[in-house]
């Protein structure tokens, strides 16, 4: 069973191997946020999670401790390995991390740069424990974020929305 990592997690794995690897996806991007990407939401149990048909779990039964990980489906876009949605077994579903085919609704997504997150989102800001993450606060929606992990060169690899006490849980 797969421990919650958190963005910064999977995103240093991909880093450590160059990028992302991400394909570019051949449709329009699907809004991820303010709750939910599609029928997929936070708050929502593992169970109603998998009813979306949206993801699958790879890893049945409860994780030892932290959160379960839950993978897209291949139609709904790559993400960076260990990405997916990230269920605790309180909070129900916590975060819900990008892949190509997603963007959020006010237009951030892979291969942005951080300067034109920050155009979208003037009031990021850096989110610890690593100097790559940035993080926008949800404001009609307290408790809630988008984080977003730029590589070296600058260029947005990762990105989700979580529940911050949630996922803080993880």
């Amino acid at each position: 069973m797969r421990r919650a990592l958190g963005i910064a997690g999977a995103l240093a794995a991909a880093l450590t191997v160059g990028g992302t690897g991400l394909a570019t996806a051949e449709r329009a991007p699907v809004p991820i946020g303010p709750d939910c990407y599609t029928t997929l939401c936070l708050g929502q149990t593992e169970e109603e999670a998998l009813a979306t048909g949206l993801v699958v779990d790879h890893t049945p039964g409860e994780p030892t401790e932290g959160c379960n990980v839950l993978d897209f489906r291949p139609e709904e876009g790559q993400g960076n390995p260990g990405n997916g949605v990230f269920v605790h077994p309180e909070h129900g579903v916590v975060e819900i991390q990008g892949t190509d085919a997603m963007q959020t609704p006010e237009g951030a997504g892979f291969g942005q740069t951080l300067d034109q997150v920050r155009e979208i989102y003037p009031d990021l800001y850096q989110y610890p424990p690593v100097d790559y993450t940035w993080a926008h606060d949800i404001a009609e929606r307290p408790g809630q974020r988008y984080i977003f992990a730029f590589k070296d060169d600058g260029y947005l690899a990762d990105f989700g929305l979580e529940d911050v006490a949630g996922m803080d849980a993880c």
